[in-house]
């Protein structure tokens, strides 16, 4: 992608879109770890891909799923994704998550992965969700995972972040059943203590800069470091919850509204 293109993608919010082309491994990995773990409930299915960015996760899911649309407000992201994947099963368009003309109860699954923390009417989102589910459809959704929910986070591309026990609550208003995972990277037990270590002394920031020392130091810890880390290198499982990064919820049975398909 020339840089022409990667300067009109940081408009506004579009500044945390992933790229593939231009995201050192770990950074894309820790993005389509996500889509590789949706895979496995998107056989045969159609699925919308909402928030998809330039698309590079909703191609991914055409491995397994007859149909993907993916949809997002940014018209540069979906040129783009337009013009970088061709594939028969995939559809990129413009649209707004919590507004869209699909038919209700269109799709089998839903994706939508570090969305919700950036919408300014986070029900509207949810209900248009719901609509668009079949009424045995999954919905699959991820958000970054904070110690406490935080209506005036520090990142400014954030309208909110949840916590576990409140992003848990608010998808259970609209779904009859969630299941939630933790996704995490894959580390040796000493890596990640003295990662809590080097936290809580403020030392982490100073060692990021020293890429060759914590590539031999993670050599000896046996823990890839960050940015070079593959898929194998993250883990999405209901284990060590608290260690969390991001969390994962798959939820089914829409709480569908009276007179709602």
């Amino acid at each position: 992608m020339t840089n022409l293109i990667r300067n009109r993608l940081e408009i506004d919010d579009a500044v945390e879109r992933i790229i593939p082309e231009e995201e050192p491994d770990g950074i894309l990995s820790i993005h389509l770890k996500r889509y590789q773990f949706a895979a496995n409930y998107c056989q045969d299915k159609k699925v919308l891909d909402a928030a998809t960015g330039v698309g590079y996760g909703a191609d991914y899911l055409t491995q397994v799923a007859n149909q993907v649309i993916g949809i997002d407000l940014d018209p540069v992201a979906i040129s783009y994704g337009q013009g970088k994947y061709s594939n028969s099963r995939l559809q990129l368009q413009i649209a707004d998550v919590a507004n869209t003309d699909f038919a209700d109860s269109e799709f089998d699954v839903i994706c939508s992965f570090e969305t919700i923390e950036h919408l300014p009417n986070i029900p509207a989102y949810l209900q248009e969700t719901v609509r668009l589910l079949a009424t045995d459809g999954i919905y699959i959704v991820s958000t970054p995972q904070v110690p406490q929910t935080n209506h005036n986070p520090q990142n400014p591309y954030h309208t909110v972040e949840l916590c576990r026990h409140d992003f848990e609550a608010l998808l259970k208003d609209y779904f009859g059943e969630v299941e939630m995972y933790a996704q995490r990277r894959r580390q040796s037990e000493l890596h990640y203590w003295l990662t809590k270590i080097a936290d809580f002394t403020g030392m982490r920031k100073y060692l990021a800069k020293l890429s060759k020392l914590r590539q031999s130091t993670n050599k000896i810890l046996q823990t890839t470091t960050f940015e070079d880390m593959s898929l194998d290198d993250i883990l999405i499982t209901k284990v060590k919850i608290e260690r969390a990064d991001e969390n994962v919820a798959v939820c089914r049975y829409p709480l569908k509204k009276r007179g709602d398909k």
